[in-house]
């Protein structure tokens, strides 16, 4: 490999709580990639890092970069079918397809992740009743297995190493490319109507209100900020978003019907910045002021790329948190449990460290992916000072997740206790099968499979 294919590289996750100086191979054509597996006892593979801990960092092994497969292969304008390479990101199949009248029908608050780490992880969107996680629209996967071989895997086609891979964590095996089922859309924009809640209750009958019209609606998505600093009859306020895709008829004259995408460069670096800014009197401060100065407001127009992907306009954010960075706890529990979320706030507002943000989204069906995170009911996700945690500080949380049939979404932990995960995710054992099957050497791990125990 050259110099460019071959580094040591100091890599963190997207939240900055974890660092390890690795060696990386970048390989740039098919038979580098190869080779870069081959050549490796154990292997991390890694796409954007956009993983808040250690899902794309390694213990003590090698790194492997798949940044270079990054293309788009092929377009079926007709039928909306786009095969692209592991490596792409979200956002060059967006600028691509978008402009045509067609989208992903499943993104996350990112557009910067990569097509593999959107399946390894299975992500899943603000739509999740309507539309499912990202692994219900893959039609088929070209794996590259730790022996140098491909395989191809379908709902129809190993079924069984198929949705181990969706949501698998990158575990088992290089999703070389993938097949993806866009779904037509008439605009670039969408609705939102904005209603402000003054309780946790009121927030919960707004989402179950958006959930129902979700269900008959993939183009329906519905987030819930939560003001995590309001304690008492106030606890659980916030402000419900509801957004719908907008059609042309919906546009001022004036409107292009596809807005032009002014996002910045992906894939630049940016240095660590100094001492963050994210403190509890800050915390206060701009929860109390955001709730007070929303205002419930229908049929406001918005670009659906700044609707969808709200983490682009904050690339910084984990700066924010200072050097120890941020950590992403987010959870889902079923739909009767709606008590954890309770409790959960209640504890964070009491034990600390009180969130910086708090959001809350409706889930719908699973998947039949072992490891898949969305089970039907909320999930609430929570970024946290890492710097005020300490070991086991999540224990707590991770039990009352735990006890109410829920679980944690492992792309973006960094602090669950690894003796609930079995627990949290009942089907582990299932997915260990299959991934020794298709990786009976054991070559691919991950600092997230070695600290949660996820190989064995």
């Amino acid at each position: 490999m050259t110099p460019e294919e071959h580094r040591t590289e100091s890599l963190s996750g997207w939240g900055r709580t974890m660092r390890r100086t690795c060696e990386v191979r970048r390989p740039t054509f098919d038979g580098g990639l190869v080779d870069a597996v081959l050549g490796a006892p154990r292997l991390t593979v890694r796409g954007a890092g956009k993983s808040y801990g250690d899902a794309a960092l390694p213990g003590d092994n090698v790194v492997l970069d798949l940044t270079a497969f990054d293309r788009i292969v092929s377009f079926d304008e007709g039928n909306g079918v786009v095969v692209v390479e592991g490596g792409a990101l979200l956002k060059d199949v967006i600028d691509q397809t978008l402009p045509i009248g067609w989208k992903l029908p499943v993104v996350p608050g990112t557009e910067r992740i990569t097509v593999g780490g959107a399946i390894a992880s299975d992500v899943h969107g603000k739509n999740h009743p309507g539309a499912g996680s990202f692994g219900q629209h893959v039609l088929w996967i070209a794996l590259l297995c730790s022996d140098g071989t491909i395989v191809q895997l379908s709902a129809g086609q190993d079924a069984d190493g198929f949705w181990a891979t969706i949501g698998g964590m990158g575990l088992t095996g290089v999703i070389l490319r993938a097949a993806i089922q866009l779904q037509r859309v008439d605009t670039g924009w969408m609705i939102r109507n904005r209603r402000r809640t003054r309780s946790l209750e009121e927030t919960v009958a707004a989402m179950r209100a958006g959930a129902t019209r979700q269900e008959f609606d993939p183009e329906r998505h519905v987030v819930a900020w939560l003001d995590a600093h309001a304690h008492g009859a106030s606890l659980g306020r916030g402000i419900v978003d509801e957004y719908y895709g907008a059609s042309t008829l919906d546009l001022p004259g004036a409107v292009a019907p596809f807005p032009e995408t002014r996002s910045p460069s992906t894939r630049t670096r940016r240095s660590l910045p100094g001492p963050g800014v994210v403190t509890g009197a800050t915390i206060a401060a701009a929860s109390a002021a955001r709730w007070h100065l929303s205002r419930s407001a229908n049929s406001q127009l918005v670009a659906m790329r700044s609707a969808l992907c709200p983490l682009d306009r904050a690339d910084g954010w984990p700066a924010a948190f200072g050097r120890g960075g941020l950590v992403q706890y987010q959870f889902a529990v079923p739909p009767e449990e709606i008590g954890t979320i309770h409790e959960v706030l209640a504890y964070l507002g009491t034990h600390g460290p009180t969130p910086a943000l708090a959001t809350l989204k409706n889930l719908g069906f699973g998947t039949a992916g072992a490891l898949s995170f969305p089970i039907p009911g909320w999930t609430l996700a929570v970024d946290l000072p890492a710097r005020h945690l300490r070991p086991g500080s999540m224990h707590p949380i991770d039990k009352l997740v735990a006890g109410a049939g829920g679980r944690v979404y492992l792309a973006k932990d960094a602090v669950t206790d690894p003796e609930l995960i079995p627990l949290m995710y009942p089907r582990l054992p299932t997915w260990r099968r299959t991934r020794q099957r298709l990786d009976p050497a054991g070559r691919w791990t991950s600092g997230l499979a070695e600290r949660l125990g996820l190989l064995s």
